[in-house]
């Protein structure tokens, strides 16, 4: 399925419930969704790891390491990955440390993909290789659903380097999700009938599963995506002074910590190739 496509559907899914006022709309794309294949129904998986940089990090060796596992043949359903490094010293993960995220498309492609992984000799060879660049826990990886809900109406395409300010949030009450749903309309709403000038998109991650404390002390993770710090600082002052009525709508949802900034590096597909 075509990307755009894929993503598109992940804002169908996500604001399905949103508000009466669209059930036309939403009996007409879940009519859509129906025809799809099985594993385009649902949002795609997303997991992270985190990561323990050695005595040889840098911009320069992380991208050698990286360009050497796009040489790899990746299993089916992997769709994508990214690194994030943490702006502060801290982070969820413990001091100093980064994270690599992978994108599925169901949580079974994932499973069968690390399972040929872990067998597979020259990966071993890889990982000794760059043992000194930087050490993941894959066997401790966290485990969600990730939600794009702008769809293919983000503006955003292409970036290889983009900074992620991560919000960590607990619903207030058991309609959280449900009030949730309603502000995220509210925002997408608000963000396409800006005119804002700067790429941006957003993503939701549920856990999909047990994750360990302290991740599993919030009930979702909200991340903004812009490429550069500069604009995210112009995004939010904007939010500060224009989006009071939904940041209320969200309050009523959850309540969240942050921003926490990240900048974030495209590992797959190969940003050789984006260029």
């Amino acid at each position: 399925m075509n990307y755009l496509k894929f993503m598109a559907l992940l804002s169908i899914l996500f604001l399905a419930a949103c508000s009466t006022e669209n059930e036309a709309a939403v009996e007409a794309t879940e009519t859509e969704a129906e025809n799809t294949e099985t594993e385009e129904q649902g949002p795609p998986y997303t997991e992270y790891m985190t990561c323990t940089p050695g005595t040889d990090f840098s911009d320069v060796t992380v991208a050698a390491m990286i360009d050497e596992w796009n040489d790899f043949e990746f299993a089916e359903g992997f769709w994508a990955s990214a690194g994030h490094a943490p702006v502060q010293s801290a982070s969820l993960g413990g001091e100093n440390v980064v994270y690599w995220q992978l994108f599925w498309t169901t949580k079974e492609a994932a499973e069968a993909g690390w399972a040929e992984w872990a067998n597979n000799a020259e990966a071993d060879a890889w990982r000794a290789k760059h043992a000194s660049v930087m050490q993941c826990d894959g066997q401790g990886r966290r485990a969600y659903d990730f939600y794009w809900p702008l769809g293919e109406d983000a503006n955003w395409g292409g970036q290889t380097q983009w900074v992620t300010y991560g919000h960590y949030c607990k619903f207030n009450d058991e309609d959280g999700l449900e009030l949730l749903r309603a502000a995220v309309g509210a925002f997408n709403e608000y963000t396409l009938a800006g005119d804002n000038p700067e790429p941006f998109a957003y993503g939701v991650m549920l856990h999909n599963g047990d994750n360990p404390e302290p991740f599993s002390n919030y009930d979702f993770f909200w991340q903004n995506y812009y490429e550069n710090h500069a604009d995210a600082e112009t995004a939010y002052a904007r939010f500060n002074e224009n989006g009071s009525e939904i940041q209320a709508m969200f309050d009523a949802s959850a309540t969240c910590e942050g921003p926490n900034a990240s900048d974030s590096y495209l590992f797959y597909p190969d940003p050789d190739d984006q260029v």
